[in-house]
């Protein structure tokens, strides 16, 4: 992977190739912006260009360096991810004992820290020490959608460079072009993932087109008690039914303030939206929109699922 296969980011990449240019890249940077758009992916290019054996066009993306950077075998090259545990004391302290080492086989150590945000107290804390006076051969790139939930002490001593989604119709485009896509599933991904082409590359082999039609069936259309299925469905599962739900209501928000059939997320159910707009008032759809962000801060505090969509369903079946 080379940046020339860098979809967007074009201000990010810009301010990065003049740090490169210059050979300034090092110490401490933060790269911020929402999940699934290539950041972490833009810091293992770096790392690759930074120990590239190349003699053009690095990082060449073929050299022994470059290779293992791509497989992250590379010595070098130390990823810390914890999924969704915090990020503690004991995960940083590789980072201590590796910056005071020099490079074992390339130029640069390079540091990346995914999900710096879940840094828990001690563990930032602890980061301060390298952050504040950083040896010439580390680099440190903290990856997160949520810089505001980093301690400010640790904020202060990196340069932030901010990442943002590609244009929904440009990854539209790019799904049909790229990846085979048909434009009515192209359009769902690109629209629903919001720009985000990571986030639309992980849904794309997913049955979530036609679970989206299922839930918009039983929550909206049906008069009925809820489907069966989506009442016994995980915790996971049901956070998707609520961002799912959520896109729906967007959508008849938007068609019912005259915005453009383009912009809406389920263009292939759009005549199904369009009977929906005389249901709903601004206040109706206003209402509904909060109890679902309700609903998902509960779900994360392990409310009781069943009791928590009986009353969604309520609530939209009072409109």
């Amino acid at each position: 992977m080379r940046f020339n296969d860098i979809l967007g980011h074009s201000k990010a990449l810009g301010i990065i190739g003049a740090y490169l240019e210059k050979s300034r890249f090092s110490g401490a940077y933060i790269f911020s912006g929402p999940e699934g758009i290539g950041k972490r992916m833009v810091a293992k290019i770096i790392a690759a260009q930074l120990n590239c054996t190349g003699q053009v066009d690095r990082p060449c993306g073929s050299c022994s360096c470059c290779l293992k950077i791509q497989k992250e075998t590379h010595p070098d090259l130390h990823i810390i991810q914890n999924g969704q545990s915090q990020i503690k004391m004991e995960d940083i302290r590789g980072i201590l004992r590796q910056a005071n080492f020099r490079p074992y086989e390339g130029a640069v150590k390079v540091f990346i820290i995914d999900n710096a945000h879940k840094l828990n107290s001690e563990a930032a804390n602890s980061l301060l020490k390298v952050l504040e006076e950083p040896p010439k051969d580390v680099l440190i790139i903290l990856v997160t959608h949520k810089p505001q939930n980093i301690i400010k002490t640790v904020l202060s001593r990196c340069k932030v460079i901010k990442f943002s989604p590609l244009i929904r119709a440009q990854l539209e485009t790019v799904l049909i072009k790229n990846y085979a896509l048909d434009k009515a599933t192209a359009h769902f991904l690109a629209f629903y993932a919001e720009g985000r082409l990571g986030l639309a590359l992980r849904l794309k082999d997913t049955p979530l087109l036609q679970e989206k039609n299922k839930i918009f069936d039983s929550f909206i259309l049906s008069a009925k008690p809820l489907d069966h299925n989506i009442m016994n469905q995980s915790k996971e599962q049901l956070q998707v039914c609520l961002n799912i739900l959520a896109s729906w209501f967007r959508d008849i928000y938007l068609l019912k303030c005259g915005a453009s059939d383009k912009e809406t997320i389920h263009l292939d159910r759009h005549s199904d939206l369009l009977k929906l707009i005389p249901r709903f008032s601004f206040k109706q759809l206003d209402d509904i929109m909060a109890t679902l962000s309700e609903s998902s801060l509960y779900l994360e505090k392990n409310i009781n699922s069943k009791l928590l969509l009986h009353n969604l369903g309520a609530q939209l079946w009072k409109a």
